[in-house]
């Protein structure tokens, strides 16, 4: 490919499961003259999905990355999962996006993934093209789709072409864009003063005019191209692909301001060792240089740069803002590092977050270090899996978004390690929040040489608040660099509380304390921080928190007795249902714990004709005799001479 490229599309081609995602990339691919055919999902044979588990089980469970060029145009393109298990993937890669394809499948609409993306592409400021796919399908109506995208997602929309024969095998497009269209030309012009003025006025406006605008427009999130097409026909592609590098801003950046990057990914190449995906937002990095790592508070010095093709790495001798590569020489490089200067580099978003837990087994005891490494190396990839190698017990430890994540897990790990194993049944993650106020206290003066005094006074927090941390304390009375462990730690010390589960949502306030000027040593506060905790938690109490579920159900108006019965079963709660046309829509708000296996018995109870979408509300405080508490994972802070020797060394850990 040629190299003097210097337009650039940062592409995100997002989806619901089986919308056609995988196969309009293949097709893009084809179009583009990148590959000489375009590959089957069917089949195992596409370029984006080329893990084992993903040819095998025909879905993405990794976020690929390819390039190509498109009329002097390089489009980086990030094909995502559409499973909402691997929404992580979708969530870090959104961050290196500067665009975005939304795909819809023509017959099953708006999905449950399908309106978690828009939100994040919406909390970002992405704009984003809507491509309706599978307009041959039977069962297609695209009138009703536009309505729901409108009601659900913008009414700012408009179609660039039209269907033609959908619902059938020869269903095809017809361009709208490039005609004169009074609709177009009237909703583009609403969102441009000066076009809406010549509009008014009668004045005769052209093509060039309205493509400007439209593009304005679109750049900053006033209008939402809709194009149709069917991806496996190849029919809309090249439409889409002109419209993403007419209508879509350009990437490219200033190249001599210093570097500033993103690391979205982390791969494992047998020979290049740990292969970190970047994302560049200013500046240039060649082959050598020595960037900050931002994040970690060193230096990296990056060895080998690559441009990534499917699984290939091709090696490049530098890149610039606005490009992605993927760089080698980073051994300790992880997700969300920032590299270089953090102010060009984009805000979080989030999708979903996991909300069971499992552990993980060996089917061989005498495979339990190697399933703990290969663990340990899965997690560095994707850390919303969040291991945990608890030593005492045994126990090795996985957050999962549910079950399809634990198939492809325990696949990855027989395919990739030579490892079989098995989970244990997913339980619920509940939280844990203190139930009043009241202080910690820990005086580690013994057995010297330390000395650290602490007392922390405990409040609870608002909802949703996480853990807020403030001193009070004068540094006559504990020094800056003392303090500072204090406040480090406590994000540690608080993953388990005396419930066993996380706390949450609690304000800690340095109130007292004291260090000594011959005996204090750097971590004595870092040690005595978690068993002023516990023993404040133990003072306070604390509530349990469970995460609840937001829901909407749309299901013929014949099961509405049912279902409402079932989600007052569930200890759920709803507003009044809307009906129209025998077809009612039901929100509300359910535990997760009660409803886990909900979206599999409503299919049984209407046959498959009920939609079921659910988003993590938030979590809140479980009824009484509700939620579950389990033993602490470890060597407690409560049981302090233990946990001393511990943090002292003077315990082994197996």
């Amino acid at each position: 490919m040629a190299e003097n490229i210097d337009k650039i599309r940062n592409l995100g081609l997002m989806a619901h499961v089986d919308s056609g995602k995988t196969t309009l990339t293949e097709n893009m691919l084809f179009q583009s003259g990148r590959i000489k055919s375009a590959g089957s999902v069917d089949k195992g044979a596409s370029q984006t999905d080329y893990l084992e588990v993903e040819k095998k089980r025909g879905i993405s469970v990794r976020a690929s990355s390819v390039y190509f060029n498109w009329k002097d145009v390089r489009i980086n393109l990030i094909d995502t999962p559409g499973h909402i298990d691997f929404s992580a993937e979708v969530e870090r890669s959104i961050r290196v996006m500067d665009c975005a394809v939304l795909l819809l499948s023509a017959v099953e609409g708006i999905q449950a993934q399908s309106s978690a993306i828009w939100n994040a592409l919406k909390e970002l400021n992405i704009p984003t093209i809507i491509f309706i796919n599978k307009i041959d399908r039977v069962g297609t109506d695209t009138p009703k789709l536009i309505i729901d995208i409108r009601k659900e997602f913008s009414s700012d929309l408009v179609m660039l072409n039209k269907t033609v024969n959908e619902g059938v095998q020869d269903a095809g497009i017809t361009d709208i864009f490039k005609i004169e269209n009074e609709e177009l030309i009237e909703a583009i012009a609403e969102k441009d003063d000066i076009l809406l003025e010549k509009y008014l006025n009668g004045e005769k406006i052209n093509f060039d005019q309205i493509s400007g605008s439209l593009k304005k427009s679109v750049s900053e999130r006033k209008i939402f191209p809709i194009i149709f097409g069917v991806a496996k026909n190849n029919i809309g592609v090249d439409y889409l692909l002109d419209r993403i590098i007419e209508l879509f801003p350009d990437a490219s950046a200033d190249t001599e301001t210093p570097p500033s990057g993103l690391v979205f990914s982390i791969d494992h190449d047998d020979r290049l060792g740990r292969v970190a995906g970047v994302r560049l937002f200013s500046g240039t990095i060649i082959t050598r240089d020595i960037i900050k790592n931002h994040t970690a508070g060193r230096d990296e010095k990056i060895s080998q740069i690559r441009k990534k093709f499917s699984n290939k790495l091709e090696s490049v001798p530098s890149f610039s803002a606005g490009d992605i590569a993927w760089l080698c020489g980073m051994p300790e490089v992880r997700i969300g590092d920032i590299l270089g200067n953090p102010g060009p580099v984009p805000g979080k978003c989030s999708i979903a977050e996991p909300l069971l837990s499992v552990q993980v087994l060996p089917e061989n005891d005498a495979d339990y270090l190697k399933l703990a490494e290969a663990l340990q190396m899965l997690s560095s990839e994707d850390p919303t899996l969040n291991f945990e190698w608890f030593r005492e017990e045994r126990q090795l430890q996985l957050k999962i978004m549910g079950a399809i994540q634990t198939e492809i897990i325990t696949e990855q790990l027989n395919l990739r390690f030579g490892i079989a194993a098995r989970f244990t049944d997913p339980e619920v993650i509940y939280k844990e929040t203190p139930s009043g106020s009241g202080f910690g206290i820990d005086r580690y003066t013994m057995p010297k040489p330390c000395w650290a005094v602490i007392k922390l006074l405990i409040e609870p927090g608002k909802t949703g608040s996480g853990i807020i941390y403030k001193s009070e304390l004068s540094t006559d009375f504990i020094q800056r660099k003392y303090q500072n462990e204090v406040e480090v730690t406590i994000p540690q010390a608080i993953k388990q509380g005396i419930k066993g589960w996380e706390v949450t949502d609690m304000k800690v306030t340095l109130v007292d304390g004291e260090d000594h000027v011959m005996h204090s040593n750097p971590g004595d506060f870092k040690l005595a921080t978690p068993i002023a905790l516990m023993k404040g938690l133990t003072e306070t109490g604390t509530n349990l928190l469970e995460p609840i579920l937001s829901f909407k159900i749309i299901a013929p108006d014949e099961f509405l007795g049912r279902i409402t019965g079932d989600i007052i079963n569930m200890r759920g709660s709803f507003e009044p249902a809307m009906i129209n046309n025998g077809i009612f829509e039901l929100v509300g708000k359910v535990p997760l714990a009660s409803s886990m296996d909900y979206s599999i018995r409503l299919s049984s109870l209407t046959g498959g004709r009920a939609k079921f979408t659910v988003r993590l509300s938030g979590y809140e405080k479980c009824p009484q005799g509700e939620g579950k508490t389990r033993e602490y994972k470890g060597i407690s802070p409560l049981d302090r001479s233990k946990y001393i020797l511990k943090m002292r060394g003077a315990i082994n850990q197996k």
